[in-house]
């Protein structure tokens, strides 16, 4: 199924788009876009860009695309970024990801991510994937359809997916970031990219639940983008995890709340500390709900709103039912013999300090590996060691 046939299936039924600026359904109007009856909008290789405030690269794209020149609207769009004060990738570098296959690692250099490549590259060793994890594998059954707002790449929805979950939705205000996506991770999968300070560009009750990890102190109307969730997620079930404590030390470069705040926001069903989140999935157990005590401010927390499914799967399949399209496994190529290697004082003073068990992760042995592709280990055993990072199954294309 090509992109034009996917959108053709999407849009007929339930869960079509809508457009951001006048809300009418969006319908194809030729390879490549869109129409509201108003305004065209490009899609291509299964992302949509649905931004408002950038007319003029809309109205750009646009006539690339209908020029026939794929490439160049592509190198458009691969360029835009979360903001317009951020400096946008030399084109030379997007031609040349584009005319060639590179890995994942040369893909975010080709792209000027910068640190925050390194943090997408190597992004299943962070306690917060971790604690992303926890909250949509124990709050949500497998069968029901998510869409992961501020998804970056879409890790948390990659994986759900391939565990068995419903195909879902990412959505994101970058769309490099989708688009990285859809070729390493997601392949086919639906991807948006829009800007949450509106209306998403979704029917209403178009998912099940949705997913906001690290993501809501940074939005500028929080209340807004609440009721957005809200409406798009039939069940009204919300899954806000990681959110920044206002009343503790943080690394936030948004706008943290208290959790008195959080709780007049969202009147959440159940409330966690973010680091048990973590834990649980380290542990594959359930979380257990937060208790507030003399003294005790965490760091982040997780919020779920409406009633806890009845069959939440939770735990990691039997690592030997993994789909085969996932890539080999290896050892973490940040571990090694002596320690593990950190990027920058940050990331120590953010992650290593708060998770001790961080820095007592090693490289396992050649040994261990070997068992581990042969299908020969303990299943418990390896469970853990993929759960920790300590072996990780990326895309093959990764490194």
């Amino acid at each position: 199924m090509n992109a034009y046939e996917a959108y053709e299936a999407y849009a007929v039924g339930p869960y079509g788009l809508v457009s951001p600026t006048n809300g009418e359904l969006l319908r194809p109007a030729g390879s490549g876009l869109l129409s509201d009856g108003e305004t065209l909008w490009p899609y291509l290789d299964n992302c949509y860009y649905l931004r408002v405030g950038r007319e003029a690269l809309v109205e750009e794209v646009v006539s690339l695309i209908q020029q026939g020149r794929r490439e160049q609207a592509l190198t458009v769009l691969l360029s835009d970024r979360r903001s317009t004060d951020i400096p946008e990738p030399d084109p030379r570098d997007v031609h040349e990801l584009l005319r060639s296959r590179p890995s994942f690692h040369k893909a975010i250099e080709l792209l000027g991510y910068g640190g925050l490549g390194w943090y997408f590259e190597h992004r299943w060793i962070i306690p917060t994937y971790l604690s992303g994890l926890s909250l949509l594998h124990w709050q949500v059954p497998r069968d029901q359809r998510v869409l992961e707002i501020g998804a970056g790449l879409g890790h948390l929805t990659a994986h759900w997916e391939q565990m068995g979950g419903a195909d879902s939705i990412c959505a994101d205000v970058v769309f490099s970031h989708l688009w990285l996506s859809q070729r390493y991770l997601r392949p086919g999968r639906i991807s948006v990219c829009f800007d949450a300070t509106g209306p998403f560009p979704l029917t209403t009750g178009s998912v099940d639940a949705v997913l906001g990890h690290d993501c809501l102190h940074y939005f500028s109307d929080m209340p807004g983008a609440i009721a957005e969730m809200r409406r798009v997620a039939s069940s009204g079930r919300l899954l806000i995890g990681h959110l920044h404590n206002a009343e503790a030390e943080n690394f936030s470069a948004g706008r943290p709340l208290s959790l008195d705040e959080y709780k007049s926001l969202l009147g959440p069903s159940t409330v966690y500390d973010d680091a048990e989140m973590t834990y649980a999935w380290l542990e594959q157990r359930p979380p257990r709900p937060y208790v507030t005590t003399s003294g005790n401010s965490p760091a982040a927390f997780a919020f779920v709103t409406g009633e806890c499914p009845v069959d939440p799967v939770g735990i990691l399949p039997d690592p030997a039912s993994y789909p085969s399209r996932l890539g080999e496994i290896i050892a973490n190529p940040l571990l090694g013999a002596a320690s593990p290697a950190w990027p920058s004082e940050k990331f120590v003073n953010e992650y290593a300090r708060p998770f001790p068990y961080l820095e007592s992760l090693r490289r396992p042995s050649d040994a261990e590996i070997s068992r581990a592709r042969r299908g020969a280990a303990d299943s418990g055993e390896l469970r853990k060691r993929l759960a920790m990072g300590v072996l990780i199954r990326p895309p093959g294309d990764w490194y």
